[in-house]
């Protein structure tokens, strides 16, 4: 099985990379978006600015090959920011248009708190769709922006949420053959890891 790791200058592409190589995988670190279609599976990391990020993806022309990816029902895992790109529209530093794979926006958090960075357990409403076990619901989050849903049909993507006073946080989300994390597995040490080894056992 071939893993791609997509750089886009977002942070955070080594601790992914040292996670996976840690499972026994030898993942490749994707600087070209021709790359993208000689993997099987495909991680795209993310620490950093939503504005930058989507302008850099663009710009070197990954947006059409992830979609492209996504529509051969290949598997992705998107982490925090590499999840949020897959909305609609991002709110980060202005507006960005997302991948529009998800119904929804990313938006701040700033009315109720500056922030979200700390350990949580996530409440999972579907243990068998995400491989892993209910006493490892406990994971690493750090954000300030999080993922507004519109439908019904959309929050039943949502497989596991954290509560922020009066808000939900989406924080797994499967559609297809799309996986998105709001938390890093790669910094949630065995838990982490057994999600990783989950998505890419899948």
């Amino acid at each position: 099985m071939k893993i791609g790791i997509i750089d886009y200058n977002a942070g955070n592409l080594q601790s992914v990379y040292n996670a996976i190589y840690n499972l026994g995988y030898n993942p490749s670190i994707i600087k070209d978006y021709k790359e993208i279609k000689n993997v099987d599976k495909l991680i795209i990391p993310g620490v950093g600015s939503a504005n930058l990020a989507i302008k850099t993806l663009k710009k070197n022309n990954f947006v059409e090959e992830i979609i492209s990816f996504y529509n051969k029902e290949k598997y992705i895992l998107g982490i925090c920011l590499g999840f949020q790109i897959f909305a609609r529209k991002l709110f980060e530093n202005g507006v960005s248009e997302g991948l529009g794979i998800i119904n929804g926006d990313i938006i701040s958090i700033s009315n109720n708190f500056t922030n979200n960075i700390g350990w949580n357990s996530v409440l999972i409403s579907d243990f068998n769709s995400i491989k892993i076990k209910k006493n490892q619901n406990c994971f690493y989050f750090c954000h300030s922006y999080y993922l507004k849903t519109y439908s019904e049909i959309e929050k039943n993507y949502c497989l596991g949420e954290i509560k922020l006073d009066s808000f939900v946080v989406p924080s797994i989300y499967r559609k297809k053959n799309f996986f998105g994390t709001q938390f890093h597995p790669e910094k949630s040490q065995i838990n982490g890891i057994n999600f990783i080894q989950s998505f890419l056992k899948n």
